[in-house]
């Protein structure tokens, strides 16, 4: 009997230890970076869209194109959510609005995102009409679930005056190969006022459910066969100039032992030749770039490489050099003007040439390669959200390898919101030394306790060193992060697109974990100075009473909505500590309990993402 509780008891003992492992893992997106131009673009004034109707969301917007698609969309125009793609850029529906914030913060399937085309003409067609387009499900996002989510193309009759559902897209168990759809457009849908829309169905309680959209065709004159676009693009946006960078302080650029080390002598770009390999090869010739600073130029060529694709498989994403380095006296990338003086950037673009293209969005490549006074592995661009389970006191750090020894002044974080308060998400910066890549002590932890922090865009907050703190000297090869002090996870941006750049570790020195995953923490360390960009510039703009009662109170509200709540979409109720912290935020809603908040004053306001509050009052919890 001794021997069977002995046995039960180490059963326990192990399934609790199991349970408290730490676990490293990737969750969805709840937010993305608001983006102030979602309500500020405009389309030209028009009544018709004629043929062809194409786009391949190869521009620099996050919105759809205004003189294509109807105004309001939700689907977020990017370059880095999908997997090799088509061509550069895609749409991408998800459970995000056009603000960046879940269409249902509770959740629950239903529709999700929709892109509504603009009324086209198709009175009276050439010959038959098709609308083609290529779609991806997941990417670099979560996958839809199969047999529950869905991507829907629907048909406006202008007859009935009714939407009619004419293809279903599932996601299917498999990997993330593209799919061509050709769908025809049958002789009843012949009208002056055609339109077509795209829906998806999902989760509505963040980036989830994803599915991409690459090059929409409506022409006329086409048949079931017709499935070639004609177009030869780039895939994926430019790289960096580092050769292991996105970022370094720039005087540490000037002063690295080896400064051309540091900048890449040649660059390796994605492109894909979408043209019929019957028809004789259009003369296009890669390798064209110019390099600006200050608006000269600091490196080009003028060469083109006219050679440099001749055994380039059509249909395929092919990765190649700029410049050509297996042409004997093609000369290497050649950027470096040192010493620059201050913060500055490189105005990089890459474009070929040899003939006019029918998209020409797609042709070039641009590139803004900033140095300020931080380092930074990820392309800014948060595709997943990283999060350690059982964590409480142990540390998430990636490697940095300095070019030059610094004071450290503090971190940049990108963290992700995992719940209504982060008054409880707190941590500490923290140094390790390293030893044979891995981290073997502890050089410096701060003795401040920061609280993880959104701002209103939902991006990268700066968290400074004390004043007797800041004299941290970082000595090479160092990690740098934080140490977890609650037991909930941090919920942190990850670069899905920077791929495999450094070594992340979590946990503690006696229980120490590598990460796996092959992706970016989005941490920037920060050196010499605080960030000019700071302290934002206090906007001057009448705010006005928001009425909230009972005030004081044990933290249990009422608000009166100065709108209608259909003229407050975008909106958001954020309650802030008087040292500016966000405590709370949620959507507008009437009532309102703040009971997990400690005594005292705050400050509650109905605000629009990314632009300045307009409602706010003063409270006062009293427990």
């Amino acid at each position: 009997m001794i021997a069977r509780y002995k046995i039960f008891f180490a059963l326990i003992f192990i399934s609790s230890s199991l349970a408290a492992q730490r676990t490293e893992r990737l969750a969805s997106l709840k937010a993305r970076p608001y983006q102030s131009e979602m309500s500020s673009k405009k389309a030209k004034s028009q009544l018709l869209v004629n043929l062809p109707f194409k786009d391949d969301f190869a521009y620099s917007s996050a919105i759809p194109n205004p003189n294509l698609w109807a105004a309001e969309s939700d689907v977020y125009i990017n370059q880095s959510w999908a997997k090799s793609p088509i061509t550069l850029g895609v749409a991408t529906f998800d459970g995000l609005n056009r603000y960046g914030r879940p269409h249902a913060p509770n959740g629950g399937d239903s529709i999700c995102d929709v892109l509504t085309s603009l009324s086209i003409d198709l009175s009276n067609p050439q010959d038959s009409v098709y609308l083609s387009f290529f779609y991806q499900v997941g990417g670099w996002g979560e996958r839809p679930a199969y047999g529950d989510d869905s991507l829907v193309l629907e048909f406006w009759n202008a007859n009935d005056t009714a939407w009619r559902s004419v293809w279903r897209g599932e996601a299917l168990a498999g990997d993330d190969e593209w799919t061509r759809v050709m769908q025809p457009i049958a002789s009843e849908y012949h009208q002056s006022d055609f339109r077509f829309r795209f829906i998806s169905w999902g989760n509505r309680r963040g980036a989830l459910d994803l599915w991409h959209l690459d090059y929409v065709l409506l022409d006329d004159q086409r048949n079931r066969n017709d499935t070639i676009i004609q177009d030869i693009a780039f895939t994926r946006p430019h790289p960096s100039l580092l050769v292991n960078y996105e970022a370094v302080p720039w005087w540490h650029l000037n002063q690295a032992g080896n400064p051309a080390a540091v900048v890449k002598k040649d660059l390796r770009l994605h492109y894909r030749r979408n043209v019929d390999p019957n028809l004789p090869r259009p003369p296009r010739q890669l390798g064209e770039f110019r390099v600006t600073y200050n608006g000269n130029v600091i490196d080009q060529n003028g060469q083109p490489d006219g050679d440099l694709d001749d055994n380039h498989p059509p249909f395929e994403e092919v990765r190649f050099p700029v410049p050509d380095t297996a042409d004997v006296g093609r000369p290497r990338l050649n950027l470096l003007n040192l010493p620059y003086p201050d913060e500055f950037e490189w105005i990089s673009e890459h474009y070929y040439s040899g003939g006019s293209e029918v998209y020409t969005a797609n042709d070039t490549v641009h590139r803004r390669q900033v140095f300020k006074n931080f380092y930074a592995y990820d392309d800014g661009s948060a595709e997943r959200a990283y999060e350690i389970r059982n964590n409480r006191g142990g540390f998430i750090v990636q490697r940095y390898d300095m070019l030059l020894d610094d004071t450290l002044k503090g971190l940049q974080v990108y963290f992700q919101p995992v719940g209504n308060s982060f008054a409880q998400q707190e941590f500490r910066i923290i140094v390790l030394s390293n030893q044979g890549g891995l981290p073997n002590s502890i050089l410096f932890e701060s003795d401040s306790v920061y609280t993880a922090q959104l701002s209103d865009g939902n991006f990268y907050q700066s968290y400074m060193l004390d004043t007797l703190e800041n004299l941290i000297k970082t000595n090479g090869d160092v990690f740098i992060g934080i140490r977890q002090i609650n037991s909930s996870e941090l919920s942190l941006g990850y670069d899905q697109n920077s791929r495999n750049r450094t070594t992340a570790f979590y946990g503690e020195l006696n229980d120490l974990y590598q990460s796996f995953l092959g992706g970016t923490i989005m941490m920037r360390p920060i050196f010499g100075y605080a960030p000019r960009d700071l302290s934002q510039p206090e906007i001057k703009t009448a705010i006005r009473t928001l009425k909230v009662f009972p005030n004081p109170s044990s933290g249990d509200l009422q608000i009166e909505l100065p709108l209608d709540r259909r003229n407050l979409e975008g909106y958001q109720l954020i309650v802030r500590n008087l040292q500016g912290q966000i405590m709370h935020n949620s959507e507008v809603v009437e009532s309102l309990s703040l009971s997990h908040l400690a005594s005292g004053l705050y400050l509650i306001s109905l605000e629009k993402l990314g632009s300045q509050r307009i409602w706010q009052e003063k409270i006062n919890i009293i427990r």
